[in-house]
């Protein structure tokens, strides 16, 4: 476990997201966070529930691997869910999903 409040370099966080394992851990976190979100979003149709969606999306310039859980396409509204407009209020169901599963 580190003590420093180093940062990690790239490379070495890059390699580290290659690991399989640490992938797989990961996508285990994003999946927790998409099913949060899921159960915390409103639900009107259901169309932005279904669409909280997990992407794997690779780096080439960094060499990293990583997940991000967002809304699809046909839920582009999310955000103005999420943060409420001037004539709604927010409905915010991503982030504590994603804080409840120990993002800072």
């Amino acid at each position: 476990m580190r003590t420093d409040n180093k940062p990690i370099r790239p490379e070495v966080l890059a390699a580290f997201s290659q690991v399989p394992e640490v992938a797989k851990a990961v996508r285990q976190v994003a999946n927790a966070i998409r099913r949060d979100a899921r159960q915390l979003a409103p639900k009107d149709t259901g169309n932005l529930r279904r669409n909280i969606q997990v992407e794997r999306v690779y780096d080439p310039e960094e060499g990293l691997v990583f997940f991000l859980v967002g809304w699809g396409g046909r839920a582009w509204y999310g955000l103005l869910v999420e943060t409420g407009t001037e004539n709604e209020p927010p409905r915010p169901h991503l982030v504590p999903a994603a804080i409840k599963n120990g993002a800072r």
